[in-house]
C-alpha cells in the first residue's frame, strides 16, 4: 500500500480557507449563506454546495487551494443541483425502504381501530385476533424497514464522496453512477479513502457535540445558528478539499499500478 493520504499536506488543507487576500470576505459570504439557509432552507444550500464542489475540483486538478470569488452564481447553482441529485440517488433506496415500512404500519394502524370498533358492536369478533396479529406484524415490518433503510442510506453515504469526486473530475453527472470506474479508484486507495472518511466524520461529530452542548447553555443556545454557520462552512470546505485530494491520489496510484502491470 502506498503512502497516499499520509503524504497529504493536511495542514495546508486545514489552513487554506483563511489564506489569500480576499479569503475573509469570501468565507463570510459562505457563512452568511449557510446562516440564511436556516431561514430560507434549500436555496442558499444549493449555492454553498456548488461552491464547495469547486474546492473539490481544485484539489482533484492539483491546483492551489483558494476560495474562489462569489461571482459565478450560475456555475455554483448548477453544480450544487447536480451534487444534490447525486446525493438523492445514492440515499434513495434507503428512503424508499423506510417510507414503505412506515406506510405499511400507518395503514394497518388506520384499519385496526375500525375493525376493533366493529368487534365491540358484535360484528367481526373473529377478526380481532387476526387484526391484532396484523398490527404487530406491521409494526415489526416497520422496524425492520427502518433498520434496513438506515443501513442502505449509510452505505450510500459511505460511497458518496468518491462518486461525487468522480463526477466533478469528469464534469459529467452520469460519471457519479459509473460505479465500476470509481470503485477501481476507491479499491486502489481504500486506506486513504477510509482515513479521509474518519477525519471528515470526526470533524462533523465534534461540531454536532459542540452544538448539542451549546443548546444546554442559557447564553449560547440563541447563538447556535450564528456559531454553527461558519464552523459548518469551514468543515464543508475542508472535507471537499480532503476528498478531492484523496481522489487525485487514487488516480495517481491506479495509473502507477497500471504501468507496473503493463511493464
Amino acid at each position: 500500500m502506498s503512502e497516499a493520504i499520509a503524504t497529504t499536506p493536511l495542514k495546508a488543507i486545514f489552513r487554506f480557507p483563511f489564506q489569500g487576500p480576499s479569503s475573509r470576505d469570501r468565507f463570510l459570504i459562505g457563512s452568511a449563506l449557510i446562516f440564511a439557509g436556516t431561514v430560507i432552507h434549500i436555496v442558499p444550500t444549493i449555492f454553498v454546495y456548488g461552491y464547495t464542489l469547486q474546492i473539490m475540483q481544485q484539489a482533484i486538478k492539483g491546483q492551489d487551494l483558494t476560495l474562489p470569488a462569489w461571482d459565478d452564481w450560475g456555475k455554483f447553482g448548477v453544480d450544487g443541483l447536480r451534487g444534490i441529485v447525486v446525493n438523492l440517488v445514492y440515499v434513495l433506496p434507503g428512503l424508499i425502504v423506510s417510507i414503505a415500512g412506515m406506510a405499511i404500519y400507518f395503514f394497518s394502524s388506520l384499519a385496526f381501530p375500525l375493525m376493533l370498533g366493529a368487534a365491540e358492536q358484535g360484528r367481526g369478533e373473529e377478526l380481532v385476533i387476526p387484526m391484532m396479529m396484523m398490527f404487530f406484524v406491521s409494526f415489526g415490518i416497520m422496524m425492520l424497514a427502518l433498520f434496513l433503510g438506515s443501513l442502505l442510506s449509510l452505505l450510500g453515504v459511505l460511497w458518496l464522496p468518491m462518486a461525487t469526486a468522480h463526477f466533478m473530475a469528469q464534469d459529467k453527472l452520469a460519471a457519479a453512477f459509473r460505479v465500476r470506474e470509481w470503485w477501481r479508484l476507491l479499491r486502489t486507495n481504500w486506506l486513504g479513502y477510509l482515513i479521509s472518511l474518519v477525519i471528515s466524520a470526526g470533524l462533523i461529530a465534534v461540531l454536532y457535540i459542540g452544538i448539542m452542548l451549546a443548546y444546554y447553555t442559557i447564553c449560547l443556545c440563541c447563538l447556535v445558528p450564528l456559531i454553527a454557520a461558519p464552523i459548518g462552512f469551514y468543515l464543508s470546505l475542508v472535507s471537499a478539499a480532503l476528498f478531492g485530494q484523496t481522489y487525485r491520489e487514487s488516480v495517481t496510484l491506479l495509473e502507477a499500478k497500471s504501468e507496473t502491470t503493463s511493464s
